[in-house]
């Protein structure tokens, strides 16, 4: 797994080079924006950004094997819709196949949220997990129907309604990603420390050895 971790990140690191590079030239005066070369740009970008993804999802699979490569399988999926598109007509014309790559996507990066959350912090905090999860489903399930052709920002107070969706999925994200930090750390420290446990009454037995054995070297040193 460290080796297909350093793999990916070699892939994000690289393709976020180049992107960032034909940005430059299209500042510069290159024209990035059509034909082979937005393909070109638009491809890279995915891989990069899926690498990028993928690299939590290796670490995801450590802890919650099935569900990780659940994940990973909806991501490649997606990786592969998107190739499709860029590398054809598709990418200009309106058609069925953009809208299930898209709403496709997304849902697989809202799994993959999920069971990073739920991966890290198991069933503690869960009065923050829920409401973080439920934002985050309302967010997917209006940009889903945005996708699909549904006019859902027309609906009156649904852009009020979607921004306090966003407002609260990033601020118990950014809360859940502190607190499963301070776990992680807990638990780097604990993994250091070897625990040995045993019953309170051979604790006590053990205690009260030590105590006669402590007072036997002290009679031993007064003579």
């Amino acid at each position: 797994m460290d080796k297909l971790r350093k793999i990916l990140m070699i892939i994000s690191l690289s393709g976020i080079g180049i992107v960032a590079a034909m940005l430059i030239l299209q500042v510069l005066g290159v024209n990035m924006f059509v034909g082979i070369q937005l393909r070109i740009m638009l491809i890279i970008a995915t891989l990069a950004v899926a690498s990028g993804i993928a690299i939590s999802e290796v670490s995801v699979i450590k802890r919650k094997k099935i569900l990780g490569y659940v994940g990973l399988g909806l991501l490649t999926l997606s990786v592969a819709f998107a190739i499709v598109i860029f590398s054809t007509n598709i990418l200009v014309t309106e058609s069925i196949f953009n809208r299930i790559t898209g709403i496709t996507a997304l849902n697989s990066v809202l799994f993959i949220i999920f069971i990073s959350l739920y991966s890290k912090l198991g069933k503690s905090f869960i009065a923050m997990q829920i409401p973080a999860y439920l934002s985050l489903t309302g967010i997917d399930v209006v940009l889903s129907l945005t996708i699909a052709g549904v006019n859902v920002f027309g609906l009156p107070g649904m852009v009020s309604v979607f921004i306090i969706l966003c407002i609260i999925a990033v601020a118990l994200l950014i809360a859940t990603a502190v607190v499963s930090s301070k776990i992680k750390n807990t638990e780097h420290i604990s993994s250091k420390v070897e625990m040995v446990t045993i019953p309170k009454m051979e604790y006590e037995n053990l205690k009260k050895e030590n105590e006669e054995l402590k007072a036997k070297i002290e009679e031993l040193e007064n003579k």
